[in-house]
């Protein structure tokens, strides 16, 4: 039971009393102390503690303080003095922060002034959230059912079209009838245009059922908390009824180039649905894993109470819907194809009976190591254990059906996604970079977007500042130096599988280098050398560099392989280096682990249309800086992981 809930603004790199900012609060009961008392505890807290120690779970005389930090520096802060499930609360605090999300900014980060613009629709939010500190409900496709206020929302882009509208013309001139008649008509079009573009069945769902009754409130919302479907209200409608399933596999990897070894090797993978269905669909979905769950063999017949033979009976009886997935010649071969370049052991020996309706052919099913499984809700736990199918009635709209986490460490055999191979050698004053990559999946798969991140340490590679320093030669791609984090990036847009291409760069040094200074690094027998002089006197150091780049108090000219090396300085000063070689893929149409979906059914019994499923695969690795998906997109986007390649002395070769 929460007491108080405060939405503050903290920033981080602040420090002292009273840096935070309270946007808003809201007290449920009086067991704790005053507002003032409890935010100047948390303050003199922060002040105390390191950055480590601030963990999301604090107490203070007796009263837990739960919160969480999220983008812009916003805390959502949640404060009790009685001992509760503090995981629970987290899990509301992180599910209250992405319905404001999805109110306020789908696109954007939430940031305080959005937040002191829609006080009101946040405090109407919050009622229908907790009731007397006590959860209620966090599903934001029902609340925006009944929850009608429209959010106050920054209108620059709007004012910006509007002022260059009416400056274009100036008022008076001859120009205005001609101006006011374009104007007619450019809306006119518009509004047309508006009209016509319906480009999928959610968006006929919109402009049939909310366009002209978005202001009235579903009824049927108030029956839906009560019931045993909670997560699917009656009464949804689409002109065409279409499901999206898309299987999305993150991998974790890191290989160890000097010794030749995988030293992690990891799956992270998340189901993501999309569903324009009608009315209460039942949904079953089959994989080509063979135990879904734990239990195996023997075991299965534990799970229920029933007699063998009334189960044998009652399945004779429920029968299997048709496959709703028609499978092409090309695909199975597609699958043939993967089988042989992938793992030969991961295969089992054994054939399975099929199922009554999903396939008429006996195939060999897989044994992933699959582990970790997280199931929506709306999932039917005892359908998975018996059919081996998960069977659900979908929420409407986007969802996570479930999330797995495959250990490839089993399937040592199974050879990396893509293949790295530098080699640096050092020629006096110039660095040369030759670097070799190896696509290791089917030929008729495609890698798009391939990022190949060399990095070049600044701590023992002083470099030459200079734009026209790198020179490259590449068979595929664009070759480039980011100065930020002294790093060569290698892009290629498309390639295939089974491809092998090759990469040379060249830059210049200062001046030579030793394997034995490189070495001494990389096995961390010394500290990496200093970049600075003095770290102690940043503000003279400052000034010394401004009093050098303006001339004043009769600086000397200093000589171009210094100003070079200051100038790395400055730009590493704060930076961490990282000695690994990164890369970011997306493979579709293909699942490092395997998993695959065999099996796909939607059934209505009342209105009993027929649906149009639509299936994707996925396997990526994505930068964990990379900000230009929004906060909404993320959540659906999979588990950002590093596709690593740790460098060893056997990389570096001085001649």
């Amino acid at each position: 039971m929460i007491s108080a809930l405060y939405i503050l603004h903290i920033p981080q790199n602040q420090s002292g009393n009273g840096v935070h900012q309270l946007l808003l609060h809201r007290r449920y009961h009086e067991n704790i102390p005053r507002d003032s008392t409890i935010l100047g505890n948390l303050d003199k807290l922060f002040n105390q503690l390191q950055k480590e120690e601030k963990v999301p779970i604090l107490n203070i005389r007796g009263i837990s303080y739960v919160y969480i930090r999220c983008d812009n520096d916003i805390v959502l802060l949640a404060v009790t003095p009685k001992n509760l499930n503090v995981m629970s609360v987290i899990v509301f605090l992180r599910d209250f922060y992405n319905i404001l999300i999805h109110y306020l900014c789908e696109n954007h980060k939430l940031d305080k002034d959005i937040i002191i613009d829609n006080l009101t629709l946040i405090f109407e939010l919050l009622d229908e959230c907790l009731d007397f500190g006590l959860l209620q409900m966090t599903d934001y496709k029902l609340l925006q059912e009944y929850i009608k206020v429209e959010p106050n929302l920054p209108s620059i882009a709007n004012d910006e079209n509007g002022m260059d509208d009416d400056n274009e013309f100036p008022s008076g001139s001859s120009s205005d009838a001609e101006y006011s008649d374009e104007k007619r008509k450019r809306s006119q079009k518009t509004n047309r245009s508006l009209n016509k573009e319906i480009k999928s069945s959610h968006n006929q769902s919109i402009k049939i059922d909310v366009g002209e009754e978005s202001s009235y409130v579903n009824t049927a919302i108030l029956r839906t908390y009560s019931s045993a479907i909670n997560w699917r209200p009656k009464g949804i409608f689409y002109a065409k009824n279409e499901i999206y399933i898309d299987i999305l596999e993150d991998c974790e990897f890191m290989y160890d180039l000097s010794t030749g070894t995988i030293k992690h090797n990891e799956i992270y993978g998340t189901c993501v649905v999309t569903s324009y269905l009608s009315g209460m669909p039942v949904c079953r979905v089959g994989f080509n894993e063979k135990y879904m769950t734990s239990i195996e063999h023997g075991n299965i017949e534990e799970v229920s109470l029933e007699p063998k033979q009334s189960q044998i009976e009652k399945e004779e009886e429920e029968e299997i819907p048709i496959n709703q997935l028609q499978k092409d010649q090309g695909e199975d071969e597609d699958d043939e194809d993967d089988e042989d370049d992938n793992v030969q052991g991961q295969v089992e020996d054994e054939e399975v009976q099929p199922i009554n309706g999903i396939s008429s052919k006996q195939k060999k099913r897989h044994r992933i190591p699959i582990r970790n499984i997280q199931f929506h809700q709306c999932i039917e736990l005892s359908k998975i254990y018996k059919e081996n199918i998960v069977t659900f009635i979908p929420p409407d709209d986007k969802f996570i059906l479930m999330t797995y986490h495959v250990e490839q460490q089993k399937q040592k055999k199974k050879l990396p996604l893509i293949m790295v191979k530098p080699v640096f050698r050092i020629v006096g004053n110039r660095l040369q970079i030759m670097c070799t990559i190896d696509t290791n999946f089917s030929k008729r798969r495609h890698c798009r977007d391939l990022i190949i991140k060399i990095p070049i340490n600044p701590n023992y590679f002083h470099l030459e500042y200079d734009m026209n320093n790198l020179k490259y030669k590449a068979e595929i791609g664009e070759v480039s130096f980011k100065i930020d984090s002294c790093q060569i990036v290698w892009r290629i847009d498309s390639t295939h599988g089974k491809q092998t291409h090759r990469m040379m760069a060249e830059v210049s040094l200062l001046e030579t280098v030793s394997l034995e200074a490189i070495e001494n690094y990389l096995v961390k027998r010394i500290q990496s050398l200093s970049m600075d002089e003095d770290e102690n006197h940043e503000t003279e150091n400052g000034a010394r560099e401004l009093d050098e780049f303006y001339g004043v108090n009769r600086r000397s000219k200093i000589s171009p392989k210094s100003a070079s090396r200051q100038k790395f300085q400055a730009i590493y000063k704060n930076n961490h280096i990282d000695d690994n070689i990164h890369v970011t893929f997306k493979i579709p149409m293909m699942t490092y682990s395997g998993l695959k979906l065999s099996y796909l059914s939607v059934e209505e019994e009342q209105l009993k249309y027929s649906c149009f499923p639509w299936v994707r695969y996925l396997t990526k690795s994505n930068d964990p800086n990379d900000v230009s998906l929004g906060t909404q997109d993320k959540r659906f986007n999979g588990k950002h992981c590093n596709y690593r390649f740790k460098l060893g002395i056997d990389c570096f070769i001085v001649v």
